[in-house]
């Protein structure tokens, strides 16, 4: 069932305007030119994090509002195959998209950087452990 419907969402994202709105408004310039650049999907599962997030005791937390916009950012275009694959923990390029991530946005904002680089790490903190529930719930 969770196969069939994130393969149904990476066929098919709805994106929600008003979110895409929302958010468009809390990123800076350089920051939405990534976000922009991500794929229909990942843009698609990032606004459904963000608007989970919005849900937590972190609904005010700009940083982690930002991570979750942008956290995926380093996946890149993927087909639909490679993202079973590593869900179902097959080592695909997707393994590093973290690190990825992080390289993307060092420059431009660090601190969002350094927790993308940790959005798995289930040891970093009790934030990322709510970002983290929200993410896997996307």
């Amino acid at each position: 069932m969770y196969i069939t419907r994130k393969a149904m969402e990476y066929l098919n994202p709805k994106i929600n305007r008003t979110y895409m709105n929302e958010v468009l408004k809390i990123l800076t310039e350089k920051e939405k030119r990534i976000f922009l650049e991500m794929s229909d999907y990942d843009k698609f599962h990032s606004l459904e994090v963000y608007k989970k997030l919005k849900k937590t005791e972190l609904k005010n937390d700009e940083k982690y509002l930002k991570l979750a916009l942008l956290h995926d950012c380093g996946k890149g275009n993927v087909s639909i195959v490679t993202r079973v694959l590593h869900k179902l923990g097959i080592k695909t390029k997707l393994k590093n998209h973290a690190n990825k991530s992080f390289e993307k946005l060092v420059k431009i904002n660090e601190e969002i950087a350094i927790l993308a680089k940790n959005h798995h790490n289930k040891e970093y903190s009790q934030e990322m452990n709510i970002f983290q529930k929200c993410d896997d719930e996307s």
